[in-house]
């Protein structure tokens, strides 16, 4: 019997070792969790929650320490130790939840400094409690659980700071709420976890004062690492680029490009400042809508792939950017218009006369090339042209070759006009025969010969069916042609008899 009663004793009194250990144990994960939130300082509320986490290590610590000690004035001692870190609860739990939600409002200076000077005068009250028992109206020992555990009343400021510590945990879960309903849907799960560990104190508490935990002990401690684990997971884990979401705002609309955040499918999660400008005439763009409701987006995501588009006369490069593991895309759109348009006048120096803005002969040639269709082929030139340079001077030759360009593109706008070089030029145009385009070449002439200018002079051409993919035999037969107009009297149209 005398050994049965001894073995139950060993048993009975190794439990508070095992929980001593786990509340040490806690208070070191404790201690690294708050350096990881030193280091990521920028983010909003980590410096508040890292000072928590040391102030719930120096509650854990200290009553791991009086889990194990033996007399009233050791127990009392380590209780005064946990009370440099847990009479501070509700200003650091305030603060938290006021830096993360950026919400100064409410929790202004004044709250602040209100809560500030309850607790700590709550630290002095459990410090010189055995003076005026305002904080424990009453202090004991019970052996009930086999070892010296600490039994208090409740004075009077134990009920003050339980009140400004559930008035801080209130603060905290509304805001967290508050942040949830507004985030968008992936930042939801982060605050869903700070929320969840804020509120394990919370319930361990009520669980705790209503006696429903195991005798004399302590609840809250012992949820300490849990609570610890949720709140660094939501504020580190899941926070892009470890910034806070007003500082990752903030980046997010000074980027000149319009970005898009989509998810797996399909709805909007997030859009900058400059979407709002590139969208706004096609409707306005909502996070939480599909993008089926924008043809726009939706014709783009079916590509998947880089593309250039065009907007109201405005040039975009459209990236897809895949969000990890197939969460989504990113769709930014980076405005190059003068990129576009500059590649497109170059194009045009490349492929046109300065002097007239008819086509040149490289373009020409490369047309010819790849012509499908039956056409003929007109090859001109300014009749005696150098006497008009020597006469007039060389400004009055460019002026005569710009009026025979207008003459040209009003009389042949079906086709394609080219100054081939100096006073030469030439006109392809598809579809047509010899005969139709006979009489308009002599309307033409007509109409030039007849021209209001101050540089009389006239024209001779050539006309014959151009032969397909083969540009410089159709440019010989022209010549031969042209050469015969010349030789008859100028001013005039000779064509091949087919």
């Amino acid at each position: 019997m005398i050994l049965t009663c001894h073995t139950n004793n060993l048993i009975e009194v190794s439990m508070n070792i095992l929980l001593s250990r786990f509340l040490i144990f806690t208070a070191i994960i404790l201690i690294i969790l708050s350096v990881v939130g030193i280091k990521h300082k920028t983010v909003s509320g980590a410096r508040a929650f890292a000072i928590l986490l040391i102030a719930m290590a120096l509650h854990s610590m200290g009553y791991g320490v009086e889990l194990i000690s033996t007399t009233e004035e050791s127990l009392y001692f380590w209780v005064c130790i946990e009370y440099i870190g847990a009479a501070f609860y509700p200003i650091l739990i305030l603060w938290f939840a006021r830096e993360y939600a950026e919400e100064k409002k409410f929790a202004n200076r004044f709250v602040l400094a209100f809560i500030l000077g309850l607790n700590l005068l709550t630290l002095i009250f459990v410090c010189t409690n055995q003076l005026h028992g305002w904080y424990y109206s009453s202090l004991g020992i019970n052996f009930s659980l086999g070892f010296p555990l600490l039994v208090t009343g409740r004075g009077i400021w134990y009920l003050v700071q339980l009140g400004s510590f559930y008035f801080a945990i209130g603060y905290a879960l509304t805001v967290f709420f508050k942040c949830f309903l507004n985030a968008p849907i992936f930042s939801r799960k982060r605050i869903a976890l700070m929320f969840t560990g804020m509120l394990i104190p919370a319930i361990t508490s009520i669980l705790y004062l209503m006696g429903l935990g195991p005798a004399y002990i302590e609840l809250p401690p012992f949820t300490y690492l849990f609570l610890s684990i949720f709140v660094a997971s939501g504020l580190y884990q899941y926070d892009i680029l470890f910034l806070s979401e007003i500082t990752h705002e903030m980046v997010f609309n000074t980027i000149e490009e319009a970005v898009i955040v989509i998810d797996h499918d399909g709805f909007i999660l997030n859009l900058n400042q400059a979407t709002d400008q590139l969208f706004n005439t096609l409707g306005v763009l909502n996070i939480g809508n599909n993008v089926n409701m924008y043809p726009v987006l939706s014709e783009l995501l079916v590509g998947n792939m880089a593309q250039l588009i065009t907007m109201k006369q405005q040039h975009y490069q459209v990236r897809m950017i895949p969000i990890a593991k197939h969460h989504g895309l990113i769709v930014v759109f980076t405005d190059v218009t003068e990129i576009t348009n500059a590649k497109k006048q170059l194009e045009v120096l490349a492929t046109t006369d300065q002097l007239t803005g008819l086509y040149n002969r490289r373009y020409f040639i490369d047309y010819f090339d790849k012509l499908t269709n039956d056409g003929v082929m007109i090859f001109l030139d300014i009749d005696e042209f150098k006497k008009v340079n020597d006469q007039y001077g060389h400004s009055s030759g460019d002026q005569v070759l710009i009026e025979l360009s207008v003459c040209l593109q009003e009389y042949f706008p079906d086709g394609i006009i080219c100054r081939l070089g100096g006073e030469e030029f030439s006109v392809l145009i598809e579809n047509e025969t010899t005969k139709t385009i006979y009489s308009r070449s002599e309307q033409f002439l007509h109409a030039f010969d007849h021209r209001k200018t101050n540089f009389p002079c006239t024209v001779s051409i050539g006309l014959c069916p151009y032969e397909q993919g083969n540009y410089n035999n159709t440019i010989d037969m022209l010549d031969k042609l042209l050469y015969q107009a010349k030789n008859t009297g100028k001013n005039r149209v000779v064509a091949s008899d087919n």
